[in-house]
């Protein structure tokens, strides 16, 4: 439960920790680690956050130093500032401007550090989203870990709701440009007359009203990662840009004629089906091709029934009173892990927070539980519905899953790939094999359950002559074609 996390804490060591105060710590399940607080950097390589951090006031000329070295850390803290008795003023100052406990020297009860404890675990978890316990789950983390450690870019397909937005702000954390910003942006929401200026910028005098030169989304992303949602959304005509945008390196701001480069990482994410949008003419083959060099399928929150709970634990923390958090009942328990989630976790958010207002801060049970009419109806076969269209939601064998996570993984078609065995080649790496295998079964179940080579090669997003030469590459490898329904 949150309220047994371990925490380490960043203990400036101006301020020593005798063994009285060191066993109260410990029986709060926090782990100091002294340090000289003006020496970070390589005292705390091995730390990722979130942690709690606490400092001395004698260890700053002024409050405002103490919060420089504050907001300069690269993950999530909880601040505790130690005072003397008359330093009061100074206390409550830093109080205004930032940090979230003040303690006076000598006041290291066990009920103020159980106080500090509480505090800070409900203070960092509430924006800290990353839950992955189920099985399916901790595999796709694997590979958003490999994927952000690169340069690559990455494209997120899966329904709304489902957390593509956590997982590129993940892929942003463990990448090089993790220091650099993260710039989100929801394509969908983008007016169509100010996309280009909001996605590229404008000069001074570009158009009525273009009283200064204004930089857009891509320069304001400049040494991180800007991340695109529902790219699918974007216009031909930004389309056309964005690919140049992603080919040269380099952007021309409206009214200019020069061009500027940009160093931008690029993710986006979608929950339309892209290759269908290209074949009705609404998405660009030749973008679609540059935004998805690594594509990774998020699955639904109903194909990850083990994160449900942590999920709803970390919601009551969220949307709590940050005092004592509601407990789930059996019977409520039991009602969340039955039903389907057609909204995904967004839906799962929306239920806990109402039960929060209903329950009054009391446990939750059953009758507090009540869940949105769907959109859709609940895929029971084996295609998954969204937005309009079907698309077949294969689930990935057994053997395949660990560690790869090659279910979420989407092949190139424009590739021309190289083929192992569905057991798996032992001069490949465990993750081409298992992409491998991943592809050979969509390809045969796509065969078996499409009536022409046409409608399998159409299912499948590639053209007839690709999928020839798939179908051959499985033979030589010994693979069986399954019956066709074509004549």
């Amino acid at each position: 439960m949150y309220s047994e996390q371990p925490l380490d804490i960043i203990w400036d060591d101006v301020s020593s920790i005798d063994q009285s105060l060191l066993a109260t710590l410990t029986k709060m399940g926090l782990a100091p680690r002294p340090i000289n607080i003006h020496s970070l950097s390589n005292s705390i390589a091995d730390l990722t956050g979130p942690v709690i951090l606490s400092i001395c006031a004698d260890s700053f000329a002024s409050v405002d130093a103490m919060m420089n070295l504050v907001k300069s850390f690269p993950f999530k803290i909880f601040t505790v500032l130690r005072v003397h008795p008359h330093q009061f003023e100074l206390g409550l100052d830093a109080l205004k401007k930032g940090i979230d406990e003040v303690i006076c020297e000598g006041q290291d009860t066990e009920k103020k550090w159980e106080d500090i404890a509480a505090h800070a675990r409900v203070g960092l978890l509430k924006g800290d989203s990353y839950v992955f316990v189920d099985e399916l789950s901790q595999h796709l983390l694997a590979l958003i870990e490999r994927v952000g450690a690169s340069e690559v870019t990455a494209l997120m397909n899966g329904p709304t709701g489902s957390g593509k937005e956590v997982l590129a702000r993940l892929t942003h954390d463990f990448s090089p440009r993790r220091n650099g910003p993260f710039v989100p942006v929801n394509c969908a929401a983008l007016p169509e007359a100010l996309a280009e200026s909001l996605l590229f910028g404008h000069a001074k005098g570009a158009f009525t009203g273009a009283t200064k030169t204004t930089i857009g989304f891509f320069e304001q992303a400049e040494g991180g990662t800007l991340f695109l949602d529902e790219v699918g959304e974007l216009p031909l005509q930004i389309q056309a840009k964005l690919l140049r945008a992603l080919q040269e390196k380099e952007i021309t701001l409206i009214g200019s004629a020069e061009s500027r480069p940009v160093n931008a990482r690029i993710i986006t994410a979608t929950n339309r089906d892209l290759r269908h949008a290209i074949r009705v003419g609404q998405f660009r083959e030749d973008l679609y091709f540059r935004i998805s060099t690594f594509r990774i399928n998020v699955p639904g929150l109903r194909e990850r029934s083990d994160d449900i709970l942590p999920l709803s634990n970390f919601f009551l923390v969220k949307y709590g009173n940050g005092q004592q958090v509601p407990n789930l009942s059996p019977d409520a328990l039991t009602k969340l892990l039955g039903y389907e989630w057609p909204g995904n976790v967004r839906e799962l958010e929306n239920v806990i927070q109402r039960a929060v207002v209903l329950s009054d801060g009391n446990d939750i049970t059953a009758d507090h539980l009540f869940f949105d009419d769907p959109v859709y109806d609940v895929p029971t076969t084996g295609h998954e519905v969204r937005a309009g269209f079907t698309t077949p939601a294969y689930d990935v064998p057994s053997e395949t899953r660990a560690p790869s996570a090659n279910a979420f993984y989407g092949a190139n078609e424009g590739e021309q790939p190289s083929y192992g065995s569905v057991e798996g080649d032992q001069s490949r790496s465990g993750l081409q094999s298992a992409m491998d295998a991943n592809e050979f079964r969509v390809i045969a179940e796509t065969l078996r359950n499409s009536r022409t080579r046409k409608e399998a090669a159409a299912r499948l997003g590639i053209s007839e002559r690709t999928l020839r030469y798939k179908v051959s590459r499985m033979k030589d490898r010994g693979i069986d074609i399954p019956r066709r329904k074509w004549a």
